[in-house]
């Protein structure tokens, strides 16, 4: 297949000057968080003035070598991303169709679930609205990376024999680690080949990123830093079977650069239109409890219910394992992204990047606490529920109907729309209040120390979550 295309290498884009490349603060955050530690971050910024890579800490690999934008990271479920797009590219050549049942290309001794009839397509695997769970059951190893890594597809048929689907494919995002990696091993058992061979030769390589790999090699090593768990210890690293779709590669802060510039149209090739057709929005708000943060999710982009800042479009996706967090994403409307990967998990790459596209700030935060600004509806209020199932107002938020209505942290809420919440669920109670056609939310709410108790109705409406 030949391709075309204005390739992101050095002197193709150079960085400008406007607010965005310039990083505002990000420079000042990285030195604040890792200036003297063993690990570090890299911060990659890119629109259509050019790039800019910030960085800070270290490899801590023997060397005293710093993290820069050519640092080898493992990116964990960013992989995602890639596995979606090989394939759409694989239909593009013929070798699959997105329609077809995912057993049409399994072994005819696979057993797979279907819900009245209704079969798991390929399409469904890619938009991870299969209906299949986060992770199979029954995984064996002392942690999860050696579960995931011992994971055989023999395995994974086990579990799909006797798995049963709850709702019909396609009625529902739910992120699932399962449905990536059989949608991965398709792409291996239809090509004959293997799955970094697949990403690196149909979508790597094209995008001239030619640090990004499952398996290192030889050349590659000394660039690759080493990973830090939770408490600050060097970390295992991932060696996935059957799961490499969902989670097995490594790249840099400047290949990434380069996906993420073809994403957003800032470099043309023969995948700029698969890219475009992976942004398309499926579905809004997943029901699911497992999946109710994503928000609006595409395939498999999602926007986790941030923010979206007047005159953008934001998507993105992270990725983490044992010793390290990832995180890219990027405004189709403004058309700049951003990436951020770090051989740490103390500070999250996540909230990091979604603050950066929007402008949120990243100064006067604790970093290992702060999140993205998120834009929800509803009344304001934030809830908690005591041991003895009562539940009260946690808090308040501003600009909202609950502050405007007086409300204060401690109230108990007696009734919602009517409802007892007494043996309810906070889940259940949340529910309720969601329930009115006319976006009205009534509170029966007990003052304790006032011992008084008031109705107060109020009006669903949009409102900010800062991080």
């Amino acid at each position: 297949m030949a391709v075309v295309m204005v390739s992101l290498v050095a002197g193709s884009l150079i960085a400008g000057q406007n607010s965005f490349t310039n990083g505002t603060d990000v420079q000042a955050f990285l030195n604040e968080n890792f200036a003297h530690t063993n690990a570090g971050m890299v911060i990659g910024l890119i629109d259509e003035d050019g790039k800019k890579v910030f960085s800070a800490g270290t490899l801590d690999n023997g060397t005293d070598q710093k993290l820069n934008g050519d640092t080898i990271f493992e990116i964990g479920s960013v992989t995602k991303t890639f596995t979606s797009l090989l394939a759409l590219e694989m239909e593009q050549r013929g070798e699959i169709k997105l329609n077809d049942p995912v057993a049409k290309y399994l072994p005819v001794s696979v057993k797979l679930p279907e819900y009245r009839g209704k079969q798991i397509t390929l399409l469904n695997l890619a938009a991870q609205d299969s209906g299949l769970p986060f992770n199979a059951d029954g995984l064996s190893g002392k942690d999860w990376l050696d579960r995931y890594n011992n994971y055989t597809a023999e395995n994974m048929y086990a579990f799909l024999a006797g798995y049963t689907l709850t709702n019909e494919p396609g009625t529902y995002f739910q992120y699932s680690n399962l449905g990536m990696s059989l949608l991965g091993h398709v792409q291996e058992l239809k090509t004959g080949t293997n799955y970094e061979s697949l990403i690196v030769n149909r979508l790597c390589r094209p995008l001239q990123m030619h640090s990004t790999r499952a398996k290192l090699p030889p050349d590659l090593k000394d660039r690759f830093a080493v990973g830090h768990d939770e408490a600050g210890k060097p970390a295992k690293y991932y060696d996935l079977k059957v799961m490499a779709g969902a989670g097995a590669l490594l790249s840099t802060a400047n290949d990434l650069l380069r996906f993420v510039a073809a994403n957003i149209g800032l470099t043309q090739s023969s995948l700029t239109p698969l890219m475009k057709e992976t942004h398309i929005n499926r579905h809004k708000d997943p029901p699911h409890q497992d999946s109710r943060w994503m928000g609006n999710t595409a395939m498999p982009w999602i926007d986790e219910n941030v923010y979206n800042p007047p005159g953008s479009h934001l998507l993105g996706h992270g990725g983490g394992t044992p010793g390290f967090t990832a995180f890219i994403g990027f405004d189709t409307k403004k058309r700049r992204g951003v990436v951020v990967l770090s051989n740490q998990r103390q500070i999250r790459s996540l909230p990091v990047g979604w603050r950066i596209l929007q402008a949120a700030g990243l100064s006067g935060k604790d970093a290992r606490t702060m999140q993205p600004t998120r834009e929800l509806v509803g009344t304001g209020i934030a809830y908690e529920m005591d041991q003895t199932g009562t539940l009260r107002i946690k808090d308040v938020y501003p600009n909202t109907s609950a502050s405007e209505a007086g409300l204060t942290r401690g109230l108990v809420v007696q009734k919602v729309n009517g409802v007892a919440t007494k043996g309810k669920s906070m889940e259940e109670c949340i529910s309720i209040g969601k329930q009115r056609a006319d976006l009205k939310a009534s509170m029966e709410l007990v003052d304790l120390a006032l011992r008084t108790t008031n109705t107060v109705e109020m009006v669903r409406r949009k409102f900010l979550i800062p991080g």
